[in-house]
């Protein structure tokens, strides 16, 4: 008779719930990730309850494996750094997504020490690490890290590395993209005006105000790409093509045309060092605002809307699938209209 028991395990501030159960003669302890909290109000009380009928279902689950004589893979978690496990998951499913990059080094900055074992990942880590990512990151961007971080985690849950998935019952509500800092077309005239100490940074950035294009796109842009006054490529990030009609400010931004595979910019090496010179040409040039090289993108939509473009061909000149992102720099173009119409004074 195979006969799954729960076993406790008192903690510093919770009780971690254990399967207890032997196969061909050795126990194993198995871990589920589920912890019973000190009842200090309702909401725990709440998730004490949930906890313990999510615990019944899966000691269930476990003896009737067991009666069918599926046995569980006994895994060491204490021993597998989820840090490689994480690499190594984007190794067997690779992603042109930078986010998942992105993703791991805020983990790591989160938990401080170069080894994460997964035994350590439970429902409290997790929330933890969602609280430190609302606190340093805006807009969308919590959300959409939080949520790489649990595919991954559901597909280590599959592979036994979690008895239950810990993120299952982690919610993180999307906000809407904070409006970036854009620039207005007075603003444009000022930068154009303003001394930069890289002449490269100057006309690149100013071309991405006009066409809306990504630094990464900018930095590989070759002449190939641009036929007339049409440029067309395929997004590094997407890997959609994006098709724009180069308006005569964007062309006048061009340095002189060279062969077909030369680079049109001429850039600093990072993107960091580009928007540190960005920074100290916006600066000086006295307008204060916090722009970054992306602003380049949002001010390129922004502007779009706010003289007149509708959503869909800006969602098309931007290289965007969906008008769903699209919508945000409607809500931006709203809100500069709202500021605008306040400087009028009263009668």
């Amino acid at each position: 008779m195979v006969n799954v028991i729960k076993r406790e395990r008192k903690l510093k501030n919770s009780i971690a719930l254990y399967l207890d159960y032997r196969v061909n003669g050795e126990r194993i302890q198995e871990a589920t990730g589920l912890h019973i909290f000190p009842q200090k109000d309702e909401r725990t009380k709440q998730l004490n309850k949930e906890n313990l009928i999510r615990f019944e279902k899966l000691r269930a689950d476990r003896q009737n494996q067991l009666l069918n004589g599926v046995v569980p893979l006994p895994i060491d978690r204490k021993k597998v750094d989820f840090f490689k496990y994480y690499e190594e998951y984007y190794v067997k499913f690779p992603t042109k997504e930078r986010r998942a990059d992105a993703v791991l080094k805020k983990l790591k900055t989160f938990h401080k020490k170069p080894a994460l074992p997964i035994a350590v990942i439970d429902e409290s880590f997790l929330v933890r690490f969602k609280g430190y990512l609302e606190e340093h990151l805006t807009g969308e961007t919590p959300h959409n890290y939080f949520k790489q971080l649990c595919k991954v985690i559901r597909y280590a849950t599959k592979e036994r590395y979690f008895a239950v998935n810990p993120a299952e019952d982690i919610r993180m509500k999307r906000k809407d993209g904070i409006p970036k800092n854009v620039l207005t077309i007075d603003e444009l005239k000022i930068l154009v005006n303003s001394d930069c100490q890289n002449n490269a940074v100057k006309t690149a950035f100013l071309f991405s105000c006009f066409t809306g294009l990504r630094y990464c796109d900018i930095a590989q842009l070759r002449w190939k790409h641009i036929s007339g006054d049409t440029l067309t490529l395929i997004q590094a990030k997407t890997g959609y093509i994006v098709s724009v009609e180069l308006h005569d400010n964007a062309k006048g931004f061009l340095p002189v045309s060279g062969e077909p595979e030369d680079k049109v910019f001429d850039l600093p090496t990072t993107l960091n060092g580009c928007n540190q010179t960005l920074k100290k040409w916006v600066y000086s040039s006295g307008i204060d605002k916090k722009i970054t090289w992306h602003c380049g993108r949002h001010t390129f939509g922004t502007n779009l809307i706010m003289h007149g473009a509708d959503i869909v061909s800006t969602s098309s000149l931007m290289g965007q699938r969906s008008i769903k992102h699209t919508q945000r720099y409607v809500k931006i173009a709203d809100s500069m209209k709202r500021q605008a119409i306040q400087v009028l004074p009263k009668i």
